[in-house]
Formats: structure tokens, C-alpha cells, sequence
């Protein structure tokens, strides 16, 4: 058993991530007379995959919070493991553990760490930790060794406090985790709408005989991995986190197309996913065609198109002339880089990130665009010009 797994957003701040597990698992080491090796855990820093096992083998859960903690699949599935654990174990004995420290890496205005964790949130004397954050705290522990030693003993008792062990939960679904109540959608600067062109299985195309890469609704299509509903979603959720951006999946239909279309806001990014096959579908084509029309700065498509669906090969030419007619305006328009076809996630998630890099460099020349001018007085400007984002 590890006494600990820790729970942080990945990919950012790791080295900084990496110090502070290193200097817990020594303190923690100190205070049980076990190996530091031995008395933590973490995910793989590069990979948003979730082991079970390393939970179910972790005594408390340390949650690194940071204001896209809650945006984060994997660690909302850490949380949510965790949780689920809590609950068994109370309805099993009636008594609630002290199993989940939640850390605040850095601060949220908007939400302070309080209103959004039902667990007790670390509790130091620290003013910096308080004001700043953990992350604050590691970049300047010339500044604040003191603070940060405050932080790891509190840690730390609490990890070693918490003796009882808790019941592992089998048949966990990481993918249908949820939020917990309370906690907010990320604020960022600017949102994008993801439009889930498909169907579910049930509603697929009669051509359409390969129906494993469907679930329940359009959002669970699932073209690079049969059978896991959420895995797309999630998928483009964790890569536009990554760039700051908060996103929202949304099925194709005339709910959909009537919010985007009335939607003016020059920041307001769409992309849509789109399953070709569902363009048989006559009510899908029109949908698709009203989708086409929108803004091109701020609008464009991806097709995911395994090289495993052996299906989708054989009707290739079927399904281009489909998406040639639903779509002519963005089947149309030229780019730098692959947006039908893609074979694997991995070709899929590159194209992605620079469709939404691209999206928001064109959100933000539209919107330059749109400030007007400032008069400059006859006799000169009275002051220097403010730097602001929209400063050259």
C-alpha cells in the first residue's frame, strides 16, 4: 500500500510538481520509517491514463487544486475514485475519514478552494500559501523555506493521521465521472464549442453495419476506440485546457446550430467533429450545410476517420462525395494541415491543437479589428499608450 497518490493537472508545471512529490514522499518516508520510493504515488507526468490500481492501493488522496483542476478528466476520475471509496466506506461502518487533502497550487479568485471542496482544505498559518499557492510558494523557497516546511508537515500529518484504509471499488468507470457539486467550469479567456456531428447507434444510417464506434447519443461516438463512449470527448476537452480554453461538446441538432449561429462574439470558437456516415441522414446534411455557412474565421471541422474501420475504407469514395455536397465552403477551403481523414488519435489530437491555435490567432485579429481607433488629439498625445492585450 502507498500511504498517498497524487492528484495534479499534468503536462504543466512539472518540474515544480515533481520537486514537491519528491520532498512529501521523503517527509512522509521520515515520519513512517519506510522508503520514500514506497510511500507515494502519481499518474505518468505525459499521459492522461488513470490507474486504478495505483489508487486502490493509495491510503489518501493529495489534490494539487489549480483552476482547470475540475476541467481535467483523469483528475476529475482521481477525485471521483476517491470519493466513491469515501461513500462505501461510510455506508459500511457510518464513520467519515479524513482521506482527501485538497492543496491549493494556485489560487482561484472566482472560486476560492473552499466553495468547491467538500473535503477540509490544507490549513497552515502561512499568509503566502494563503494569498498564493503552493506553486508560489516553490518558485521562491529562497524566499519562503519556512512557509514551504509548514506546508509538507501539514501535509504530511495529515497522510500519516489517516491509518484507515479504505475499500477498493471495483468496476470503477473513470470515463463517467463527474464534477463535484459545486465545482465550476473553468473561467478561461476565450470558449469553444465542440459540435459532435454523429449519431447514436441506434439512430446510425441503415449503410452503417459496423455500429461498435457508437454508444447511446451522438456524444458518445467513439471513432478511435470501439466501445469507450467518452473517449473522443474526452479527448478534445484535455487538449483545449491545454491551450486555455474552456470547451463545451455539444450534439449536432437544431438546438445547436441555432445557439452558434446566433452567437456574434468574434471569440467564440466552434469546431465540428464530424462522422461522415451521418450525412446520409437527411436531416443531419441540412444541419451540417447550416454549420458550413457560419463564420470561417471562427468555424471549422475535423473528420476523424480510423484506419481501422474497415467499413469507412471501403465506402471512402461514398463518403467524400457525402461530405464534398454537405460541406462545400469548408471541404473547400485550403489549409495548412490535415483536417479530413485522420487515422488515429495521435494525427487527430496534432491537428486539433493547431486548428484551435489557428482559431484563436483568428478570434483575436477579428477582435483587434473590431476596437475602433482612438482620435489622437490635434496638439499629440497627452499620454503613453496602454500595453494591453491587444497591443502590438
Amino acid at each position: 500500500m502507498s500511504h498517498f497518490y497524487l492528484s495534479h493537472v499534468r503536462t504543466v508545471d512539472e518540474e515544480w510538481v515533481a520537486s514537491f512529490f519528491h520532498d512529501l514522499c521523503r517527509v512522509v518516508g521520515e515520519r513512517t520509517g519506510r522508503p520514500p520510493e514506497a510511500v507515494g504515488v502519481r499518474g505518468e507526468p505525459q499521459s492522461a491514463d488513470v490507474s486504478v490500481d495505483l489508487l486502490g492501493r493509495s491510503t489518501v488522496l493529495v489534490a494539487l487544486h489549480s483552476p482547470r483542476y475540475f476541467s481535467q478528466t483523469y483528475c476529475l476520475a482521481e477525485w471521483s475514485y476517491f470519493q466513491r471509496r469515501l461513500n462505501v466506506h461510510r455506508s459500511r461502518t457510518g464513520r467519515s475519514v479524513d482521506a482527501v487533502i485538497p492543496v491549493m497550487w494556485e489560487p482561484d479568485p472566482a472560486y476560492p478552494l473552499d466553495a468547491v471542496a467538500p473535503y477540509p482544505p490544507l490549513r497552515v498559518r502561512s499568509e503566502a500559501y494563503q494569498r498564493d499557492g503552493l506553486l508560489h510558494l516553490l518558485r521562491l523557497k529562497a524566499r519562503y523555506r519556512s512557509a514551504y516546511d509548514e506546508v509538507l508537515k501539514a501535509v504530511a500529518d495529515r497522510i500519516v493521521a489517516a491509518a484507515e484504509q479504505l475499500p477498493e471499488v471495483h468496476g470503477f468507470d473513470a470515463a463517467g465521472t463527474h464534477a463535484p457539486v459545486g465545482a465550476p467550469a473553468p473561467a478561461g479567456v476565450q470558449s469553444v464549442s465542440f459540435v459532435m456531428a454523429s449519431t447514436g447507434e441506434q439512430e446510425a444510417p441503415e449503410e452503417r453495419h459496423s455500429r461498435q464506434y457508437y454508444g447511446k447519443t451522438a456524444l458518445q461516438w467513439s471513432p478511435y476506440a470501439p466501445g469507450e463512449h467518452e473517449a473522443l470527448v474526452s479527448l478534445v476537452k484535455n487538449t483545449a485546457t491545454a491551450l486555455d480554453l474552456t470547451a463545451t461538446v455539444l450534439p449536432l441538432d437544431a438546438e445547436t446550430v441555432d445557439r452558434i449561429s446566433r452567437e456574434h462574439d468574434p471569440e467564440q470558437l466552434v469546431v465540428l467533429l464530424v462522422d461522415a456516415w451521418a450525412a446520409m441522414l437527411g436531416e443531419k446534411h441540412r444541419l451540417l450545410a447550416a454549420v458550413d455557412e457560419r463564420n470561417p474565421e471562427a468555424t471549422t471541422a475535423l473528420e476523424p476517420r480510423s484506419r481501422d474501420d474497415t467499413e469507412s475504407a471501403e465506402r471512402a469514395v461514398t463518403l467524400d462525395e457525402l461530405l464534398d455536397r454537405a460541406l462545400p465552403l469548408m471541404r473547400g477551403r485550403h489549409s495548412e494541415y490535415e483536417r479530413w481523414g485522420l487515422p488515429d488519435a495521435e494525427s487527430f489530437t496534432s491537428s486539433l491543437r493547431k486548428v484551435l491555435v489557428r482559431l484563436q490567432n483568428e478570434a483575436l485579429k477579428s477582435s483587434v479589428e473590431a476596437v475602433p481607433p482612438q482620435a489622437t488629439p490635434a496638439d499629440g498625445p497627452h499620454t503613453f499608450p496602454l500595453l494591453g492585450r491587444y497591443s502590438s
